[in-house]
């Protein structure tokens, strides 16, 4: 073990152990407005007016259009029309990710709307039942990508983007990470549909056809909030409808009161929708009278493009309406349709067999754990033959079989996904690690010497969430010895997580008494003052399925230095010491296993080195010896203000001041210290008036605490 000397003890722990939550956390607002559809483009024309000109001629044509459709349509007509579809899934790692058969399902829900098969079509009051409208429409995942070969339909991109920002001028950042990553899907061969944590404050928005926007690229998609997609997975039956209304607006449908965000304005009254069929009505906000009547007949309440959330129907009218933008140029909707299209897309049959794919419920496991596994080949599968060395059973013909792995080791799995005439075949390498169910013994350290190749996938597994940069080998620098791991972070901006994940100690035989000793060193530096990167650190009782954070460290207290270019750090004052003190008895057990956890902010780069793990009760006395707590008084401080703090034993120590943007202003002592008791006495009356942090060091060691000069 890399023995070491805590010196401001636990109570002097290098950070603060304040539990915050991240303000980039995997949370939309609560309170989205249901549609933003006429926000966003009012919004747009306003800093756009040529936009704004150029829709008028449009929709003045799309009117002529429509009138003259429906002096030939019947409310009988069928003809189907089909629309390619995408899904753009864009995360950061979180529930956002919505799964394939939420959006499958979203699919699904989506298509009863439109073709009147949708469950609750039945409660439509009988005033309106004998003007329901069939849109008639198919709305298909595309089976091939804008070059012509295989795809499921359904993207995935890690990016903060996923925060939308909207439209503005001629970008929309949100589309454009997604072309840098998946290339551009012309929104006159598909429909797209993004899928984000926060759609610029709105549950869903789009733009209504038009040629302000390229008809060759993605700005006039459709934009979902995840939690509002289909009716499971992060989404409730209540918002079963809000993917049809959205779809209905990029069909040129507007709000049944007209092209505003405001139901329940009495001035709606005065405005209209364009259809002849849906009742002027102010609109609602509520299903709480479906008789209700707002402007001196009977509204149609139950319209899916009303706010009622008690949608049940189109009108004829609509119905024409939509079928009108399909058949149009504005936006070269009518491309979408041609059985040229549908051929180019895949959407003109179920697709071939083109990719064998699959997941897993977990990657690491202790052995003796039970795996599922689940087939994601496309399309039109129909047979599946399984192989899994270390597995049992060894193979399998379901489609989603369940595996158990008795042995420690490093396995491969392979598919071979078949429709009776065709296959696909996928092997995926040292895809299933299993760790033993008993780990190695403590006293536990680890500080990177003997790795050669990193990780082993045994001692350490990586978690890189984004597929990019991550946790890696570093032989040039080091805390102690000749080798660290580091993050190579600097410019990093998509707020990516990536884990070390231990493999399994063995805390069985600690007494429940005893106190667990866990500590590491860290070295890092912000490239801003506005940077907010984290450190979080996790422990588990089960293995892996389930972690338990035990440590936040962000902002200041993970370092309030600046380095504006790629921080490498050059001495040990540089490495900081980050104590664990709340690892409690129910995780004394046999597969304890540990994560430290970097999130990314713009910011530097980061290392990591000498983690030690054991009992109190085996440790040696200057590991023991914990200090109390610096204090300053006064605070805020005066013109002469004193320090008091206690060191264990004779160490070299600094003592600076910084300013609130972590520049250094003052040096108030850097020497030796004998152990005991100290009172420093410093001089602060130079000082402006403001926020300081005081900085305490000693071997690596850290403590800050806030100050005020007023």
């Amino acid at each position: 073990m890399k023995k070491m000397t805590l010196m401001l003890g636990l109570a002097l722990t290098s950070i603060s152990i304040n539990a915050q939550t991240h303000q980039h956390a995997h949370e939309s607002p609560s309170d989205p407005n249901f549609c933003g559809s006429s926000i966003e483009q009012n919004r747009l024309f306003a800093e756009n007016p040529a936009f704004a000109f150029q829709d008028s001629i449009d929709q003045a044509q799309f009117q002529l259009d429509y009138e003259n459709y429906l002096d030939s349509w019947s409310p009988d007509d069928r003809s189907l029309y089909v629309i390619p579809v995408v899904v753009h899934v864009v995360h950061l790692g979180g529930a956002e990710n919505i799964s394939d058969e939420q959006i499958f399902e979203s699919i699904v829900r989506l298509n009863e709307d439109f073709n009147n098969e949708n469950s609750d079509l039945g409660l439509t009051i009988p005033e309106f039942e004998g003007i329901i409208g069939l849109p008639n429409i198919e709305f298909r995942l595309a089976t091939k990508d804008p070059a012509g070969n295989c795809h499921s339909g359904i993207t995935r991109t890690y990016s903060s983007t996923t925060y939308d920002t909207g439209m503005s001028g001629g970008g929309h950042p949100i589309v454009e990470a997604v072309e840098d990553e998946q290339g551009n899907w012309p929104q006159n061969k598909y429909m797209n549909i993004f899928v984000c944590i926060d759609p610029n404050g709105n549950a869903g928005y789009t733009y209504r056809p038009a040629n302000w926007y390229p008809a060759g690229r993605m700005y006039a998609s459709i934009f979902m909030r995840h939690d509002y997609m289909g009716s499971i997975g992060t989404s409730s039956i209540g918002r079963v409808h809000t993917l049809s209304h959205e779809s209905g607006h990029w069909l040129n449908l507007a709000h049944p009161w007209g092209n505003s965000n405001t139901p329940t304005d009495p001035a709606n009254c005065g405005t209209d929708d364009g259809v002849a069929d849906t009742p002027n009505t102010i609109g609602w906000n509520n299903c709480s009278n479906v008789y209700g009547e707002t402007c001196g007949s009977l509204d149609n309440v139950q319209n899916i493009m009303d706010y009622s959330y008690c949608s049940t129907m189109f009108t004829e009218g609509q119905a024409a309406r939509m079928q009108t933008a399909l058949l149009g140029t504005a936006g070269q909707r009518y491309k979408l349709s041609t059985p040229a299209n549908l051929a180019a897309t895949g959407t003109d049959g179920p697709g071939d067999i083109c990719e064998a794919k699959f997941s897993a419920n977990y990657r690491s496991v202790c052995a003796g754990t039970t795996i599922n596994f689940n087939d994601e080949s496309y399309h039109a599968v129909t047979g599946w033959s399984w192989t899994f060395p270390g597995g049992s059973p060894a193979s399998s013909t379901s489609e989603n079989p369940v595996i158990t792995y008795n042995t420690p080791g490093i396995y491969s799995v392979s598919l071979v996904a078949s429709n009776g005439g065709s296959s696909e075949s996928i092997t995926a390498e040292n895809y299933i690690i299993v760790l033993p169910s008993t780990g190695t013994t403590i006293p536990y350290s680890e500080g990177f010497e003997s790795f050669t190749d990193f990780p082993d996938n045994n001692r350490f597994i990586l978690d890189n969430e984004a597929n990019d940069v991550t946790w890696e080998l570093n032989t040039t620098v080091s805390h102690s010895g000749s080798k660290c791991i580091s993050l190579d972070n600097y410019n990093v901006t998509n707020q990516s997580k990536d884990g070390l994940m231990s493999g399994t100690i063995d805390l069985s035989g600690v007494d429940p008494d005893d106190a667990i000793v866990f500590n590491f060193k860290y070295a890092y530096r912000r490239q801003t003052a506005d940077d907010d990167e984290w450190i979080r650190f996790y422990i588990s009782k089960d293995c892996g399925a389930t972690w338990a954070l035990r440590k936040n460290i962000h902002g200041d207290d993970l370092g309030p230095e600046i380095s504006g270019s790629p921080f490498t750090p050059a001495t040990e004052w540089d490495w900081y010491q980050v104590n664990i003190t709340n690892i409690y008895a129910d995780y004394f057990v046999p597969n304890f296993r540990y994560k430290i956890e970097f999130e990314s902010d713009n910011g530097n780069n980061i290392y990591l080195d000498d983690i030690n793990l054991y009992a109190a009760s085996t440790a040696d006395v200057n590991e023991i010896e914990f200090g109390e707590s610096i204090s300053v008084y006064p605070n805020p401080i005066a013109n002469e203000s004193t320090i008091s703090f206690f060191t264990p034993q004779t160490e070299a120590y600094s003592i600076v001041l910084y300013n609130a943007l972590g520049a250094q202003v003052k040096t108030i002592f850097i020497g030796d210290l004998q152990g005991g008791e100290h009172l420093i006495r410093w001089d602060a009356s130079d000082l402006a008036k403001g926020v300081y942090i005081l900085k305490i060091e000693s071997q690596g060691q850290m403590q800050t605490i806030k100050v005020i000069k007023e």
